[in-house]
């Protein structure tokens, strides 16, 4: 169970120099097709943090086309991880009922934001089996498991939040109301297993009383990208939270960001869901961290009822994940080994 403890930074020994946390904060602007993703991740027993705001508006296929793009790395690391405020201009502050407030002004002024993040739900805790119908029985995944490697396999919750606030972004001034997802990962997190990380990362909301949260894992052959298995996942309806116990997703891709979606699932009590999605806006992230690329992009929601919604899908990859499977030397070194195995 996720307590308001658990926004701050976790207890370790001090002597593991990968112990990582880390908060992914999203919000959008959906009218202006603009996503925007805020990353922190801390390294406490290194005494560095790296910060990272990264916004675009429309499909931005290229990275020279993002609107704008903030990482800092080796930053001082804070004492705390629920009241903070960085050098690269950051702010996060946590209040007693789990809600966030970001702020930040970039140093040249070009991209500043002042938002509230308001709790729709309880934490979600990929680790407590009341919640986590595919969690092992012995309440443990392997790395190898979670979809992104060491990242999510000792602790991790995901909160959908109701954002208000403001965005500027070179000159031009938005409101901001959007619902959606974010996560808060920690642990032993080194930056190598690349190979194994490969896995869909997304919400579907419909305004403030329903979300839905899946991780799936990827595979990619032949430049075709395919989703599955269904890593971990749950629904929340007007703060009812369940788990996922099933789903399947197809999805249309250029230059591997998804631009459409079909989404079924069914929950722990066996209701069943279904959504298609067609984005709005979408760019490659290669900064948030150094061995990975999340191809993001805001998708657009309707159900049968004609509500609408827009969240953020990411398909997340380590960088050797694609380099296997799409480089010159990988594309050789797969044709080598099918080849004997024919012989």
């Amino acid at each position: 169970m996720i307590t308001r403890a658990d926004f701050d930074f976790h207890e370790n020994d001090g002597t593991d120099r990968t112990w990582t946390e880390t908060i992914g904060g999203v919000f959008s602007v959906p009218e202006a097709g603009i996503l925007a993703n805020v990353y922190v991740l801390a390294r406490p027993n290194l005494g560095v943090v790296t910060s990272c705001v990264n916004v675009h508006q429309g499909l931005c296929p290229n990275p020279y086309e993002i609107d704008f793009h903030d990482p800092q790395v080796h930053l001082p690391c804070p004492t705390s991880l629920s009241d903070f405020r960085l050098d690269s201009g950051l702010s996060v502050t946590v209040d007693d009922d789990c809600g966030y407030h970001f702020g930040y002004r970039s140093d040249d002024g070009k991209c500043e934001f002042d938002l509230d993040f308001r709790p729709v739900m309880q934490p979600w805790d990929m680790h407590d089996a009341s919640v986590n119908p595919l969690l092992p029985p012995e309440g443990v995944v392997a790395a190898s498991e979670t979809g992104l490697g060491a990242g999510w396999a000792h602790g991790h919750f995901d909160l959908v939040n109701e954002i208000t606030g403001t965005l500027r972004l070179r000159g031009r001034n938005y409101d901001v109301h959007c619902v959606e997802g974010m996560d808060h990962s920690w642990g032993p997190r080194p930056e190598t297993g690349g190979q194994d990380v490969a896995v869909t990362w997304l919400h579907v909301t419909l305004g403030p009383r329903f979300a839905m949260h899946l991780a799936v894992a990827l595979e990619l052959e032949n430049g075709v990208v395919t989703y599955g298995p269904l890593r971990f996942g749950y629904v929340v309806e007007d703060g009812e939270l369940v788990g996922i116990s099933s789903a399947e997703i197809t999805a249309e891709v250029e230059n591997l960001i998804p631009v459409r979606n079909h989404i079924r699932a069914r929950d722990s009590r066996g209701r069943r869901y279904e959504f298609r999605g067609v984005s709005v806006g979408g760019a490659p992230w290669y900064s948030w961290n150094p061995f990975t690329c999340s191809f993001s992009s805001l998708m657009k929601y309707e159900d049968g009822a004609g509500r609408v919604g827009h969240a953020m899908m990411t398909d997340v990859y380590g960088l050797e994940f694609l380099a296997a499977r799409m480089s010159r030397h990988g594309i050789a070194e797969l044709r080598s080994a099918l080849s004997d195995v024919t012989r």
